[in-house]
C-alpha cells in the first residue's frame, strides 16, 4: 500500500514538474531570440531563404504557437511562399489524457508561387539541400538497422490495444483564410491561380455533426476562365474514419470567361445526403441535384462493393429544358432551324444498374420536343460492346433542318454571285470555285472500333417531306463491318425492305445493298422529295447494287448492279402519248388532227422493264407498257447525277386513238410512231417528250412508197383480170408476180 502511494505521489510530482517546466519555458524564453538560428537551419537544409519578419510567440494555456510574416524565397530572389499568420493551440492537459483538444488552427495569408520554366524545370523540385554521400549512406544504414530491430521486438499487448483504441479528437475551430496559389508554366504559356480560399469549421469531433464552409476563386489563362465557388455542408465522421456522412450539401458556382463569350453562368451542386461506409463497402448518394444555367440533373444512386467491382443501382433524370435557352445563357448562338419552336423541350431519364464493366440503362426515356424515345441500353467494357433497343414516336426531321432561304434573298445572292463572276471574267480571271474536299460519309476509324447490336423502331418519320411509318432498323457492327439486316417501313401506301453490308475495314469501304419495294405510290413520293410530277402508279422493284467509296460522288461513280421494276395502273404526266401517236399517224395519212381536249397524261395498265446500273448511268433497253389504244416499247438512259433522261419510245396503235386523222388503215398498219423524251426531269414534262421528227419523216416516206406500191399492184391485178379473165391457173399467178416485180 505504501509502495502504491509512493508511486502515485511520484507520478503527480513528475506531472507537476513537467507543468512547471513548460510554464517556466514559455514565460522566460523568447522564441524571437532564435529567429536567426531557425533561418540558418532552413538555409543549410534547403535551397530556400527563410525570412521571419513578424513575431514568434507561444503560450501555456492553451499550449500554442504563433508565427507571423514568414517568407520563403529561391536563391535568385523569386518568391516561393509567404505566410501572414499561423496559430496552433491545443489543450495541454488533454494531451496528458491522450484526448487532444485542439482549440484553434488558424492559417491566414498563405501564398504559394509555383513556376515551371521554359525548359520544363519546376520550382518546387530539388529545393532540399544535397547531403554528403557518406552521411546519407550512414543515415540510410542506421534507418535500416532500426527498422530491423523494430521488427524483431515483440509488440506489447498494451501497445497493441492502444493502437486499436479509437482516437478521440476534438477541435474547436479551424480557419484557413486568404490562401492563394499561383501556377505558371512558361513552357506552354499557361497560368492558373487559386485565390481567396477560405475554409471554416468549428466544434469538430468524431461522431458528431459539424458545419463546413468553403469559398474560393479559380482563374485560368488559356482559355480565359474564372470560377467562384461557395460550399456549405454538415459533416459527420466516426472515430474509426470509416463512416463519413455529408448532409445538406449546398454549393453555388459562378463561371465566366472565353467559353461563355462574356456571360456569367451560374451552377450548383446540392445533395440531401452523401454517405460513405467503408465497413459496408458502400456509398449512397441521396437526392443529388446538379444545375448548370437552365439545365438540371437529379440522381439517386447507391454504389456497393467499392473495394471490388463497384455495383450501381439508382436513377438519373435530366428535367425538360430548352437547348436554345441554354445556348443563349452561355453566350453561344442559337441553332437556326426551319421551325423556330423546336429544341425547346429536351429531357432524359433512366434507371441505372450494373457496373462500369457491365452497365444497363433500363426504362430509358429521351424527349425531343414532341417526340419520345423509350427503350433499354446495355454497355459491356469487354469488347466495348453496346446493345440498344429503342422505339420512337413521330419525328419530323425537316423541322430541325436549317431554314429555307427567302426566295428574294436567294435570288439577290445568285445575281450578286453571277455579277462577281462576270466581273472576274471581264478581267480575264476565272470565276472562283469551291475547292473544299467532299465530306466523308463514314468516320472509318470510329466504325472499326464499333461493337454494336442495335434495334430501332420509329413509329413515324418525316424527312425531306417523305413520310415513313413503322420504320424498322436492325444493325450489327464489329471489326469494321456493318451488317444492316433490316431496314423496312411503310411508305405512300406501299412498303420497302432493305438489307445492306458495309465493309469499312479498308480506306475504300465496300457497300452491298439489296432492296425490295412493294406498291409504293411513286407520284406523291417524287412530288414531296424532288417536286417532280412525271409518273404515277404503284411501283414494285427489286434491286441489287454494289459500290465502294466514302463520298456521295464515289459511291455513285462506282455503283454496279441491276434492278427489275414494274408499275401497276399508273400514268405518265405532263404529256399524252396517244396525242403524239395520233399526230404521227395523221402526218402519214396526210390528215389533220381535230381533237383538242387531250388530257395531259398518258394512262397505262402496266409498265415494266429492267435497269442496268453503271455508275450514275441507269440503262433500260426493254421498257414495255400497255396503254389505251397503244402498245409502248422503249429504251434509253437516265443520268442519276444530273436527273436527266434520254429515252426513245415506239408507239404502235392497237385500238382507237380518239380521232379520225389517226385512224389505223392499211397505210399505217404495223407502223410504230417514234417519240423522243430528252431533257431534265425537273423541267416541264410537256416539253420533255415530242415526236422524233427525223424518224417520223422516214415513216412518212416509207408509208408513201408502200401506198404507191399497193395502188400499183391493185391496178396490175385489175388489168390482168381484164385480159386473162377468171383463169386461176399457176400460169396466171406467175404472170401477175412477174409484172408486179417490175414495179
Amino acid at each position: 500500500m505504501r509502495i502504491l502511494k509512493t508511486t502515485i505521489f511520484a507520478l503527480l510530482g513528475l506531472i507537476a514538474l513537467l507543468v512547471l517546466a513548460v510554464i517556466v519555458i514559455t514565460a522566460t524564453i523568447d522564441p524571437n531570440d532564435y529567429k536567426t538560428d531557425i533561418e540558418s537551419v532552413v538555409a543549410k537544409n534547403t535551397t530556400l531563404t527563410l525570412t521571419i519578419d513578424g513575431d514568434l510567440g507561444w503560450s501555456f494555456i492553451p499550449l500554442g504557437i504563433d508565427v507571423n510574416n514568414v517568407t520563403l524565397e529561391h536563391a535568385d530572389g523569386s518568391p516561393f511562399s509567404k505566410l501572414n499568420q499561423l496559430t496552433a493551440q491545443v489543450g495541454f492537459l488533454s494531451l496528458l489524457k491522450f484526448n487532444p483538444q485542439v482549440h484553434k488552427i488558424i492559417l491566414d495569408g498563405l501564398e504559394v508561387t509555383l513556376v515551371k520554366n521554359e525548359q520544363g524545370e519546376a520550382s518546387w523540385e530539388n529545393i532540399t539541400a544535397k547531403k554528403d554521400v557518406s552521411t546519407q549512406s550512414a543515415s540510410t544504414e542506421q534507418q535500416t538497422n532500426t527498422k530491423e530491430t523494430e521488427k524483431s521486438l515483440p509488440l506489447d499487448s498494451n501497445e497493441d490495444q492502444a493502437s486499436k483504441k479509437a482516437l478521440n479528437l476534438e477541435i474547436e475551430e479551424i480557419a484557413i483564410t486568404n490562401t492563394t496559389i499561383h501556377y505558371t508554366d512558361k513552357q506552354s504559356n499557361q497560368s492558373a491561380s487559386l485565390k481567396d480560399f477560405n475554409l471554416l469549421a468549428n466544434s469538430i469531433s468524431f461522431g458528431n455533426e459539424f458545419p463546413l464552409n468553403i469559398q474560393f476563386k479559380v482563374s485560368n489563362s488559356n482559355p480565359q476562365l474564372d470560377v467562384a465557388a461557395k460550399i456549405n455542408a454538415a459533416l459527420t465522421i466516426d472515430s474509426s474514419m470509416k463512416l463519413v456522412e455529408v448532409k445538406d450539401l449546398k454549393s453555388d458556382y459562378t463561371l465566366a470567361g472565353t467559353p461563355f463569350n462574356g456571360k456569367a453562368v451560374s451552377a450548383s451542386l446540392n445533395a440531401n445526403g452523401i454517405m460513405a461506409d467503408l465497413t459496408k463497402d458502400t456509398v449512397s448518394l441521396n437526392k443529388i441535384a446538379l444545375a448548370f444555367a437552365n439545365l438540371s440533373l437529379n440522381s439517386d444512386l447507391d454504389i456497393s462493393n467499392l473495394s471490388g467491382q463497384p455495383q450501381l443501382n439508382g436513377t438519373l433524370n435530366i428535367q425538360d429544358f430548352s437547348l436554345q435557352a441554354l445556348l443563349a445563357s452561355v453566350g453561344q448562338p442559337k441553332i437556326e432551324t426551319a421551325d423556330p419552336e423546336v429544341l425547346k423541350k429536351l429531357g432524359f431519364s433512366t434507371e441505372i444498374k450494373g457496373s462500369a464493366e457491365d452497365l444497363k440503362l433500363n426504362k430509358v426515356l429521351i424527349k425531343l420536343d414532341d417526340t419520345n424515345y423509350t427503350g433499354i441500353v446495355n454497355y459491356r467494357s469487354a469488347g466495348q460492346f453496346v446493345a440498344a433497343n429503342i422505339k420512337g414516336s413521330e419525328l419530323n426531321v425537316d423541322r430541325y433542318l436549317p431554314p429555307v432561304e427567302d426566295p428574294v434573298t436567294q435570288a439577290a445572292g445568285t445575281i450578286a454571285s453571277s455579277a462577281s463572276n462576270d466581273r472576274a471574267a471581264s478581267k480575264g480571271n476565272k470565276p472562283a470555285k469551291n475547292n473544299d474536299p467532299e465530306p466523308q460519309l463514314l468516320p472509318l476509324e470510329a466504325i472499326r472500333s464499333l461493337n454494336l447490336d442495335i434495334s430501332f423502331i420509329q413509329q413515324t418519320l418525316i424527312a425531306k417531306n417523305l413520310k415513313l411509318n413503322d420504320l424498322t432498323f436492325f444493325m450489327k457492327a464489329n471489326n469494321g463491318v456493318i451488317n444492316v439486316s433490316k431496314v423496312s417501313g411503310n411508305l405512300y401506301e406501299g412498303n420497302f425492305d432493305v438489307n445492306a453490308k458495309i465493309d469499312a475495314s479498308s480506306d475504300n469501304p465496300a457497300w452491298s445493298i439489296n432492296k425490295t419495294v412493294n406498291n409504293i405510290q411513286i407520284m406523291p413520293l417524287l412530288k414531296d422529295f424532288q417536286d417532280i410530277e412525271i409518273i404515277s402508279g404503284g411501283i414494285n422493284l427489286k434491286a441489287n447494287v454494289k459500290t465502294a467509296g466514302n463520298t456521295i460522288s464515289a459511291l455513285r461513280g462506282a455503283a454496279k448492279g441491276s434492278a427489275n421494276f414494274d408499275f401497276d395502273k399508273g400514268a405518265l404526266h405532263g404529256f399524252n402519248l396517244n396525242k403524239l401517236a395520233c399526230e404521227g399517224f395523221a402526218l402519214i395519212n396526210r390528215d389533220k388532227v381535230t381533237k383538242s381536249d387531250w388530257e395531259k397524261k398518258s394512262d397505262f395498265q402496266a409498265m415494266k422493264g429492267n435497269i442496268t446500273i453503271d455508275g450514275n448511268t441507269f440503262t433500260n433497253n426493254n421498257l414495255t407498257a400497255a396503254m389505251g389504244g397503244l402498245a409502248l416499247i422503249g429504251k434509253g438512259v437516265i443520268d442519276a447525277e444530273m436527273l436527266s433522261v434520254n429515252y426513245g419510245v415506239d408507239l404502235k396503235a392497237v385500238g382507237d386513238l380518239g380521232d379520225n386523222a389517226c385512224r389505223v388503215n392499211e397505210k399505217v398498219k404495223d407502223l410504230a410512231i417514234p417519240v423522243i423524251c430528252k431533257g431534265s426531269l425537273s423541267e416541264d414534262p410537256a416539253k420533255l417528250c415530242k415526236l422524233d421528227s427525223s424518224r417520223v419523216q422516214e415513216l412518212v416516206t416509207a408509208a408513201g412508197k408502200k401506198e404507191l406500191k399497193r395502188k400499183a399492184n391493185k391496178e396490175v391485178d385489175k388489168q390482168l383480170d381484164k385480159y386473162l379473165g377468171d383463169d386461176k391457173s399457176e400460169t396466171k399467178k406467175g404472170v401477175k408476180n412477174l409484172i408486179k416485180g417490175l414495179f
